[in-house]
């Protein structure tokens, strides 16, 4: 068992246990670390969940493109983990030449069937065939075996000043910090690893990276219209509906003080 946090090299330790897998954690930088984790190649877990909830994740991409839209608002975008291509067709609808790599067979034929260009092999096998302006890794980050090796993939992808956006939970986020093992964001059976800011930041500048915006949000307030996602909930019957009202206010104020549950970051390429 490595003993070391690969971001900045200092020891990691042992933090607890779910359904056999073993969390760790760097005293330094805060990266958490699962061991013994067991993944099903080519599935994943929502791909139904895109389907059935596609207003939903309309909603919350919809501030992902407008976030996107204040650096750079239209060029050639890469998803790495594009699922069924909900972000890839807004971005695609707002001038973007766009295309996709998905592991789901399932997930990349409904991409492709709203035209947009996915393959279906590992990124980190995938010859580079053209520089991109933007590769958005929306929370597929936390699921890569290495994540510096492919890092280091999308530096060379990118054009010059080119984008990379990284979307994933955040492990220095509050509920985290109260939650530990318990956090419902862990997902031991998935995630490989859990960032930090501090992380995160370490990792992408001495990678060749210059972060230019993050945002720590929680709840409706990681939507595009936190209202119109309160409103879908109650309109489509779900529970979260009661969950999302009542903590509006406490996560508003989660999100101002930069402690929200979500870690989305833009980092320019130097």
């Amino acid at each position: 068992m490595r003993n070391y946090c690969f971001v900045c090299n200092q020891r990691i330790v042992k933090i607890g246990s779910i359904d056999r897998n073993t969390i760790l954690k760097c005293e330094n930088c805060g990266l958490g670390v699962t061991k013994k984790v067991s993944i099903q190649k080519g599935q994943y877990h929502r791909d139904n969940t895109y389907i059935e909830e596609e207003e939903l994740f309309k909603n919350i991409f919809k501030k992902r493109v407008y976030v996107i839209s204040k650096f750079k608002d239209r060029g050639k975008a890469l998803e790495v983990g594009c699922s069924t291509g909900i972000l890839l067709g807004l971005l695609k609808g707002k001038g973007w030449k766009v295309r996709g790599v998905e592991i789901s067979e399932n997930a990349a034929k409904i991409a492709q069937e709203r035209g947009i260009d996915v393959v279906t092999e590992p990124f980190e096998k995938l010859i580079p065939e053209e520089k991109f302006d933007l590769i958005i890794f929306n929370h597929t980050f936390e699921h890569l075996k290495s994540p510096k090796d492919v890092l280091e993939k999308a530096h060379s992808m990118l054009a010059s000043n080119g984008l990379l956006y990284i979307d994933l939970p955040n492990f220095g986020g509050i509920t985290a910090k109260i939650l530990g093992i318990r956090w419902p964001m862990l997902l031991p059976n998935e995630h490989l690893w859990h960032f930090t800011y501090k992380a995160l930041k370490l990792l992408l500048t001495d990678l060749g990276f210059k972060i230019i915006y993050v945002e720590r949000a929680s709840g409706v307030w990681d939507y595009g219209n936190p209202l119109k996602g309160i409103l879908i909930s109650l309109f489509s019957f779900k529970k979260r509906f009661f969950i999302e009202t009542l903590t509006a206010i406490p996560s508003w104020i989660v999100s101002k003080i930069g402690m929200g549950s979500d870690l989305m970051v833009i980092a320019k390429k130097i």
